[in-house]
Formats: structure tokens, C-alpha cells, sequence
């Protein structure tokens, strides 16, 4: 029977072409599988290299975090919540001097004189030793006690003696125990230390002011920058010191210095030479730019 339109095309053997179509595929096949292998062996070498890194990285140190987070809180003044932190870094990791240290200080801010003292005294052979007795000396302060005060902080510099803060608490327990003329070296060499602090800029200004140098004094406060409060805080302590028992600054038969009735007088400032009160300090002044 004859067919009009396109005439159909012979019928191909399906043996003739099977053939080259299996390679084909096998090609495909081979392919991918030669890809999945390439790419399952760079995930196994980037994971092996992960967990090398991994092994190689410092791990966490839990105590030491935890310790920081409790000083933190303490400079941040929550000496409360840090009482209940070191309750429970004690119950996780035990307990050593450095945490007991913290505990009295905590202790100490938060009025719990009683504790605090104690905790101390249980660190005064330990490593914290220097850090106990300024802690005994602050608390002897915190409670208007301050030839006790000197007592233990002179303890704490003897163990620190390059220590700004505790040559500064001594300086400055020394004046309020009305004993100047001990207070002039730890005071010189706070402020000789740590220029740049504000507190020991202001106990040196104290001092030049309960010595009779209220200019240079005024000069230490403004080269120093000390915030207007801070100015009213150190006349306010120097009149507090002035109105103590009479305190003497040099023991000069010629001309002592005395300190009575909130003002500083002097019985023979002119023929005493050997008594220049600022003469220790020239070189902060000098820093100061006093011009003097």
C-alpha cells in the first residue's frame, strides 16, 4: 500500500545504536561519580582540618572567666551580687586566697565590718598578704581609725613599696592622724607614680595645703584638672585636719609649723630656711607647669 505525504523512514535495528547509548551513559555515570568522590574528599579534608584547628585552640579557661566577671562587678560597685557570685564559684571550683580576698573585700564594702576584718586576717600569710593588710587599713579607716589604719597600710607598702594606691591610703591616713611630716614621702612617691591619677594628685594637693602652701596647693589642683567637687573634697579635709590636736610638720627648734583651729600658722616661717615645704614635690610641680 502506497502512503501519501512524508514517506516514513526505514526501521533502524535497536542493536545498531545501544551500543555507543550505554557508553554514553557510562561516561555520564563514571562522571559523577568521579565528582562526588572529589567533593566527598574535600569535605573530609576540610573537616579534618576544622577538627585540627579545633584541637589546636586554646580552651576556655571557666575560673579564670568567672573571676573576671566578680572583679568586674566589684569595680562596678554590685558588691552584693558579687558575694553570691563567689558563694558559687567556691561551691563550683574551691576556694583560694585570691577569691577570699575578694570575699573580704566585698565584705568590707557592704558594711559587714566584722566578717570582712576576719577574712583578712586569715590571708595576712597567704599570697594576698600585701592586698589583707591594705584591706585591714581601709577598714580601720572606713571606721575614723586612722593610726590603725597607718599601722596596717605602712604593712601593705612594706610589701608593695612600688604600689601607688596603697602609698596614697598610707600618705593620706598619716594626715588624717595628724602625723604630716610622715605622710610627705609615701605621698610624693604616689603622685611620682601614677602622675595621671586624680587621687593622687588630690592627696598631694592636701598635703601642700595642710603644710602652709595653699597657692602651690592651688596650683596642683588646677594643673591637675580636678573637678570642682573634688577641690571642695580636699579643703573640706584640709579644714577637717586643721581642726584636729595641733599636728607638728617639722621639728625645728626655730620655726615649727603648726596646724590649729582649721588654719595653717607658722612661728617663724622666714628664719627657717631648711623648712621650703614643697621642696620634695618640685618635680611634680615641675610637670604642673607651676611656673614657680
Amino acid at each position: 500500500m502506497k502512503f501519501f505525504g512524508i514517506p516514513r523512514e526505514p526501521d533502524v535495528a535497536a542493536g545498531q545504536f545501544f551500543p555507543l547509548s550505554v557508553v554514553f551513559v557510562a561516561v555520564l555515570l563514571t562522571g559523577c561519580g568521579t565528582n562526588s568522590a572529589k567533593v566527598n574528599a574535600q569535605q573530609n579534608e576540610a573537616a579534618q582540618l576544622r577538627q585540627a584547628a579545633e584541637e589546636k585552640a586554646p580552651t576556655p579557661d571557666n575560673k579564670g572567666m568567672y573571676l573576671g566577671l566578680i572583679r568586674q562587678m566589684q569595680e562596678q560597685g554590685l558588691y552584693f551580687a558579687s558575694l553570691a557570685h563567689i558563694d558559687a564559684y567556691e561551691q563550683q571550683n574551691g576556694s583560694t586566697p585570691e577569691i577570699q580576698r575578694l570575699r573580704a573585700d566585698a565584705l568590707r564594702e557592704t558594711r559587714q565590718s566584722a566578717a570582712a576584718d576576719a577574712t583578712y586576717r586569715t590571708l595576712l600569710s597567704s599570697s594576698e598578704a600585701s592586698a589583707a593588710w591594705h584591706g585591714l587599713g581601709l577598714l580601720a579607716a572606713q571606721h575614723g581609725d586612722y593610726k590603725a589604719a597607718a599601722a596596717s597600710l605602712r604593712e601593705a607598702a612594706k610589701r608593695e613599696p612600688t604600689n601607688p594606691v596603697m602609698l596614697s591610703d598610707l600618705g593620706y591616713a598619716l594626715l588624717r592622724s595628724g602625723d604630716i611630716a610622715t605622710a610627705r614621702v609615701p605621698l610624693a612617691q604616689a603622685a611620682e607614680l601614677a602622675p595621671d591619677n586624680r587621687k593622687m594628685i588630690g592627696n598631694l594637693a592636701l598635703l601642700l595645703l595642710v603644710s602652709g602652701d595653699a597657692e602651690k596647693a592651688r596650683t596642683v589642683m588646677e594643673k591637675g584638672a580636678l573637678s570642682a567637687d573634688s577641690r571642695a573634697t580636699v579643703y573640706r579635709v584640709a579644714a577637717e585636719i586643721g581642726q584636729q590636736q595641733p599636728a607638728t610638720v617639722h621639728g625645728s627648734a626655730d620655726g615649727v609649723k603648726t596646724i590649729a583651729s582649721g588654719a595653717v600658722t607658722s612661728t617663724d616661717k622666714q628664719t627657717n630656711p631648711t623648712l621650703p615645704s614643697v621642696q620634695p614635690f618640685q618635680s611634680m610641680l615641675d610637670r604642673f607647669g607651676s611656673g614657680g
